[in-house]
């Protein structure tokens, strides 16, 4: 055999042997890989509000053999979204530890859309600021081993939590005026934190009581003590969704005057004032009223006088007899401010205009809507300078006195009503009517 026959086999045997050793190095190295198993996904829980979680989702990569083998693993578990119901957050648990070289972020979602996100790091000292506001919520932690910054290959992955939660609304609560009133007062509620999409209702037979929205789940009715309501005590149920409350009002007599109006019946603008067409038009025209409501508060502040200079010649729900008719009384709705024909009347507060016009009976009428029911009327007026549906502000011009319809002289009767109940006008413009009250 020649060298040179000699120096190929030798080639050949070193080729094979290199071809088997690289075979045994890709079988050894498969061998690894396939038992490079599940069990090798380090088992991450975190504890969030003292209650154990577990991850929904993973991918994890592992390495052996220096580095030269790598395999990555991911997977789902949908059963381990923690649902941890109503969350007590005075109770809660802030504090929150990751595992050693992790990272945890967070995602916290609010019905559905995200509010705040940031570093786990800070959870604890956030923990009050994030759950201001009631509602469902959806805490998502992401825990990341990052990969080595250097390129080389090793342990890392991410495990992702989902929490479920719900904070709930505070109960309502309930603020009132004093309950001890007398005849032609008001008695005031106030609601706050009613839960959205809520309307809080009051059921009472004193009269039309109408909450409307002052704020963000604040609502305020004002019920009325009318003047002919008969003293003793009252019933006022709220309900608001799931919340339900009852206040008993006690109503006392207020002591109503006695007045003999003297009028000259010949006269025939009296005569068409006091006519069953009269009668008829004030029930066609103002009546109507006393049913319908704004449903948003108009009012801000104290009520005005309407006439700044005013003797008041017929106080409120006096009992009144024409040309000392003593089989006749009748109940005087309001009060009068006798003052010189063209004296300014200005609005008592903001408001609607629901009735500017000439009416047989209360002469040249103005009536303003204030909300929730509340009205002011100015009857006999020499003119009016507002029309139906303005909105007028507070201390606004919008007429003058005069002696129109059924009048003796000069002045403004000036009334107040919530639905068909009229309350005392002195009353509610003084800073210390139950209307206003303080907290």
């Amino acid at each position: 055999m020649g060298g040179g026959t000699f120096l190929k086999i030798k080639i050949l045997i070193i080729c094979l042997s290199l071809i088997a050793l690289v075979l045994c190095a890709a079988i050894t190295l498969r061998v690894v890989y396939n038992n490079l198993l599940e069990e090798r996904i380090p088992h991450v829980a975190i504890n969030v509000f003292g209650t154990t979680v577990e991850p929904r989702e993973h991918e994890w990569h592992t390495t052996e053999v220096w580095g030269l083998v790598n395999r990555s693993f991911s997977g789902e578990n949908v059963h381990a979204t923690a649902r941890l119901g109503e969350l007590n957050l005075n109770a809660a648990i802030a504090d929150f530890n990751a595992p050693t070289g992790f990272y945890a972020r967070y995602n916290l979602l609010l019905d559905n859309e995200v509010i705040a996100y940031g570093y786990m790091e800070h959870w604890s000292d956030q923990l009050n600021e994030l759950f201001e506001m009631p509602g469902d919520y959806l805490l998502a932690i992401s825990l990341e081993k990052p990969q080595n910054p250097q390129g080389r290959l090793h342990e890392h992955g991410l495990f992702e939590f989902r929490i479920h939660f719900t904070v709930p609304r505070p109960d309502p609560e309930i603020f009132t005026s004093r309950s001890t009133l007398q005849q032609g007062e008001v008695f005031a509620i106030r609601l706050e934190n009613v839960p959205a999409r809520v309307r809080p209702t009051a059921e009472t037979v004193l009269g039309m009581s109408i909450f409307a929205p002052t704020g963000e789940g604040e609502w305020f009715v004002a019920v009325p003590i009318g003047n002919t309501r008969p003293p003793g005590t009252y019933t006022v149920n709220v309900t608001a969704g799931d919340f339900t409350w009852e206040k008993e009002v006690i109503v006392t007599e207020y002591d109503f005057q006695t007045q003999n109006l003297i009028i000259d019946t010949t006269n025939p603008v009296i005569t068409q004032a006091n006519s069953p067409a009269a009668f008829q038009q004030f029930r066609d025209r103002i009546l109507p009223l006393f049913e319908m409501y704004d449903d948003v508060i108009h009012w801000q502040g104290t009520f005005l006088r309407p006439v700044e200079d005013g003797r008041i010649s017929t106080p409120f729900g006096a009992i009144r007899f024409t040309n000392s008719n003593w089989a006749n009384p009748r109940h005087h709705w309001g009060i009068d401010i006798a003052a010189p024909t063209g004296t300014p009347v200005i609005a008592t507060n903001y408001g609607r205009v629901v009735l500017a016009e000439y009416l047989y009976n209360t002469g040249y009428t103005i009536v303003i809507e204030h909300g929730g029911g509340l009205k002011s009327l100015h009857y006999h007026l020499d003119t009016f300078y507002v029309t139906y549906n303005e909105m007028v502000q507070r201390g606004n011009l919008i007429g003058t006195v005069g002696s129109t319809g059924f009048s003796t002289g000069p002045h403004l009767h000036f009334e107040f009503r919530i639905g068909n109940q009229a309350v005392n006008p002195l009353m509610l413009i003084e800073e210390t009517a139950p209307l206003y009250f303080r907290d």
